[in-house]
């Protein structure tokens, strides 16, 4: 019994002795397999993170992105050999605009990473010049008039107008492509030609000086009429200038400040300023908008708008030129049409225009200088007194007895400040349907 348990515990101990080193021998492959496959782990880990790190390139290039180290020198090599053929053409009507395969190269930076980019400030200062030699926007015109006067025209916001930043970005992305390409710049705006006369044959002619416009399609003349633009007297002028007919509607209702119009054919080429009918007018051209012009629209005949606006299209050029000083305007005034506007407070009241009034009122021509020198006297010295005019008007007395008259031309010579006020004139467009007996009275219409 003793000995076969001494010899159990031996072989007992042996056993557990084997397999313990069994044990310590597996352990050690299955970590020496660990190591060989924990290395592979962390570089690719590396790897990805290396490329989450580099920095972005700054905003003067854009970045061709990449998937690995390799591939990125690959595109890199193929980017540039691509770049040296290429050619990027531009065309304007006759010119034509090449950027080359030798400039392309100039522009292509390779990153740390291996990305290839493109100099934005070298592609942006390209689209610049690209611009300033074909953009004609808001540029001075040499235009031939219908009489065949050529004359300059400045001002406006007709022509040729670059989207440089959009330009710019489609080049640069067509560059990354590495393909060759003919390409049209993005615009904000556009004419029918790039040429030095780039409003084409299909125009309106207005003439601010004449009152007066000649419509042009296809080079032939189709449609002319008188017209009333903005009142010149009231600072509402017509702005002069090279537009275009923004669009064409039917029907439409101008408001403004103290006024709303209703309009059958509604064409605005500058803004809020445009061509339309004014049916509350029942005459048109010469002096009338000087007094009584619009807010600065061309106000047509109804019969002329309708023809007009089936003739224009969307796009087409309106040339706005001959516009007078108010100075020049009072030169070319009668002495009635003077009285009247001064009157109104649109000039000052002369001597030379006080004494006409009063000549009309009755007053011979001495005497009425004489009353028109001394109000001229009191306005300078003081403007609220009656005194000197009266004094004066007594001074008239003999020359004009009668009482009655006396006081009518007392109150005619008081200044037009001084005058009661007479009824506001109401817009036309808010009472469209009536009609003012006289040109010079009819109210400021759209």
């Amino acid at each position: 019994m003793i000995m076969k348990k001494r010899f159990f515990n031996r072989t007992t101990k042996i056993i557990i002795a084997v397999l313990c080193l069994l044990m310590f021998t597996g352990c050690g492959e299955t970590e020496e397999t660990e190591a060989t496959e924990e290395p592979e782990k962390t570089i690719e880990t590396g790897e990805t993170e290396n490329r989450m790190e580099v920095p972005e390139k700054t905003s003067n290039v854009i970045v061709m992105g990449n998937d690995g180290e390799g591939e990125a020198k690959g595109k890199d090599a193929s980017l540039k050999e691509k770049a040296a053929s290429m050619k990027i053409t531009y065309r304007f009507d006759e010119n034509t605009e090449i950027l080359d395969g030798a400039t392309i190269s100039g522009w292509l930076e390779t990153l740390a990473d291996g990305s290839v980019s493109v100099n934005e400030a070298a592609a942006k200062e390209y689209v610049a010049g690209l611009a300033s030699r074909y953009d004609t926007f808001g540029r001075n015109r040499s235009f031939k008039t219908h009489s065949g006067e050529q004359i300059t025209v400045a001002g406006g916001d007709y022509g040729y107008w670059m989207d440089r930043v959009s330009t710019r970005k489609e080049l640069i992305a067509q560059i990354l492509k590495g393909e060759s390409a003919e390409l049209t710049p993005v615009y904000y705006c556009t004419a029918p030609s790039y040429d030095v006369n780039d409003i084409g044959d299909s125009y309106v002619e207005v003439n601010i000086g004449d009152q007066h416009l000649w419509v042009y399609k296809n080079g032939q003349l189709v449609n002319e009429t008188d017209f009333v633009s903005g009142g010149l007297f009231k600072g509402n002028s017509t702005p002069e200038g090279t537009y275009s007919i923004t669009y064409k509607e039917r029907d439409a209702t101008l408001v403004g400040e103290g006024y709303q119009s209703s309009v059958k054919y509604w064409m605005p080429f500058n803004g809020n300023i445009g061509l339309h009918d004014a049916s509350w007018r029942d005459s048109f051209g010469g002096h009338i908008y000087y007094m009584s012009g619009s807010h600065g629209c061309v106000n047509l005949p109804t019969a002329k708008a309708a023809e007009i606006f089936d003739q224009v299209e969307k796009g087409e050029a309106v040339v706005v030129y001959g516009s007078i000083s108010k100075e020049q305007a009072m030169s070319s005034l009668n002495m009635d049409d003077k009285a009247k506007a001064a009157q109104k407070g649109y000039i000052s009241m002369t001597p030379e225009i006080q004494a006409y009034i009063l000549q009309q009122q009755g007053f011979d021509a001495q005497t009425a200088a004489a009353l028109a020198a001394a109000q001229q006297v009191s306005a300078n010295t003081a403007p609220v007194a009656q005194t000197p005019v009266d004094q004066t008007a007594q001074q008239a007395e003999a020359v004009q007895p009668a009482q009655t008259e006396q006081t009518t031309d007392q109150q005619a010579v008081q200044p037009a400040e001084q005058q009661p006020e007479q009824q506001p004139e109401q817009p036309a467009e808010a009472q469209p349907e009536q009609q003012e007996q006289q040109a010079e009275q009819q109210p400021a219409a759209e």
